[in-house]
């Protein structure tokens, strides 16, 4: 049976896939597999240098921000909720909103992009 698994490394996040033999720990598994290489399928996630990134997998409730809007770190710019608990994502830093990559309902992964701040220079 295969079974995925999301694992960071060093900050970087990967969608893991390995082959579990019947009986066998899946934790177990993986740790054999990253140690010896023989994972089936490695995807990284995207980076997108000065995204707000999800810190959980769900679903987007809100995002109270659009393209051009200026934001402070402590700004909400996106609400997201997994097993009925919402989270409110801020910005992080002072600057003005570049792309916006999701829309309310939109599901997530942790990790994937959010919201492009372009950091206000000094």
């Amino acid at each position: 049976m295969k079974k995925k698994f999301r694992v960071i490394i060093d900050g970087e996040v990967y969608d893991v896939e390995v082959e579990i033999e019947e009986g066998a720990s899946p934790v177990e598994t993986l740790v054999s597999a990253l140690q010896t290489g023989t994972i089936t399928r490695v995807t990284p996630q995207p980076r997108v240098k000065g995204a707000v990134t999800a810190p959980i997998a769900g679903r987007v409730v809100e995002v109270p921000v659009k393209e051009g809007d200026l934001v402070s770190p402590d700004d909400v710019i996106a609400v997201l909720e997994s097993m009925k608990t919402q989270v409110k994502v801020k910005a992080g830093v002072a600057g003005r909103v570049e792309k916006v990559y999701v829309s309310p309902g939109s599901a997530v992964k942790q990790g994937e992009p959010l919201v492009k701040v372009a950091e206000a220079k000094e």
